[in-house]
């Protein structure tokens, strides 16, 4: 069964953690490298140097966070929040009960996830690669070779053989499937520019988010979340002398959103309703003053935040009396969805 291996702590891996597994040692942060390349390697030196030297070598590739969510170095955020959520179903602890290595598992995913979802933090990673992947590059040895030339870090596909492409298309059928449909999604829809970032953001912070996310078991004023969707107790309710309606939709979304409506009418934006739905649910707001919103939350279950795009509520009296908006806000990108959700930093929130 293959394993990696610390080169610091000696600690290993299982074959099951291979695929999602840390950059760096989750014991003690020191590098990790392929174990049984290593026992190999060792063994070799100690009899026969030379025997070692003439001996086909290749040198440990590195692991990265691209490697831990399955995903290309060059994929759009689109891919791989598709593969945090897919190895989010298939790992979490609470689907998982009877793993003792799922909640570490999870970890690893969300550590993941939390650096290739944040544009500065992604970018930190891949000047840390290049750096690495320079000092210590990829190559190939042989007996009587003397030219040393890179080996490309492409997938290798099997033999051209019928059976083997067949089974390597089975296999990765997935990671096909999402790098097909964002071609498309990119051939043919033209994405609108993001409106404008949210204006300085006043409210009472929540905890941060801590690297190893953990489902919180309060909301953050201490009070329990509701059974179902609700208002939050202890969170005062601005903005209640309208009579516009905003419903939110999280139909689509299996997970538990923490939900704040944020107005951005003045130089500051500030929460007037913050609420919970659980996965599968929605929430009406009624009586909302007309003005300029957006709405924030949390996904629960994997600790991201997302901000909708800005909506105008608005109120008209007429002849007939009073005419007032009813919006309908689907949370997540979903088939006929009406609204474009973007990603938002923690002292947004």
């Amino acid at each position: 069964m293959a394993k990696l291996k610390c080169v610091e702590c000696s600690a290993t891996f299982t074959e099951r953690e291979i695929a999602t597994d840390a950059l760096l040692c989750p014991s003690c942060g020191g590098r990790l490298e392929d174990d049984a390349a290593t026992t190999e390697n060792s063994s070799r030196k100690k009899t026969n140097s030379h025997e070692h030297q003439n001996q086909s070598s290749t040198t440990n590739k590195i692991r990265t966070h691209y490697d831990n969510l399955k995903v290309a170095r060059n994929a759009p955020v689109e891919v791989i929040r598709a593969a945090y959520r897919t190895l989010s179903q298939k790992y979490h602890p609470d689907l998982n009960q009877s793993d003792p290595e799922a909640a570490k598992i999870m970890r690893i995913i969300n550590a993941a996830f939390e650096v290739l979802s944040d544009p500065e933090k992604r970018r930190a990673h891949d000047e840390w690669i290049a750096k690495h992947e320079k000092a210590t590059p990829r190559t190939e040895t042989s007996q009587n070779q003397t030219n040393h030339t890179s080996a490309p870090n492409y997938t290798k596909i099997p033999s051209n053989k019928n059976g083997d492409f067949l089974k390597h298309i089975g296999k990765n059928w997935l990671w096909y499937a999402l790098a097909g449909l964002t071609i498309w999604g990119l051939a043919t829809n033209k994405p609108s520019p993001p409106p404008p970032g949210p204006k300085p953001y006043q409210a009472t912070p929540s905890a941060p988010i801590k690297q190893a996310y953990i489902r919180p078991s309060t909301a953050p004023n201490g009070q329990p979340w509701p059974n179902s969707a609700a208002y939050i107790p202890g969170y005062q309710r601005h903005h209640t002398n309208g009579r516009s309606k905003v419903t939110v939709d999280n139909s689509q979304n299996g997970s538990e959103v923490f939900v704040k409506l944020v107005s951005i009418d003045s130089d500051k934006a500030y929460p007037v309703r913050t609420f919970y739905i659980p996965g599968h649910g929605s929430f009406t707001l009624n009586k909302v003053t007309a003005g300029s919103y957006d709405i924030r939350y949390r996904d629960l279950e994997s600790g991201h935040l997302s901000r909708s795009e800005a909506f105008h509520l608005k109120e008209n009296r007429t002849d007939d009396g009073v005419q007032f908006s009813n919006l309908t806000m689907t949370l997540y990108k979903v088939v006929n969805g009406n609204m474009q959700t973007y990603s938002l930093a923690e002292e947004e929130f």
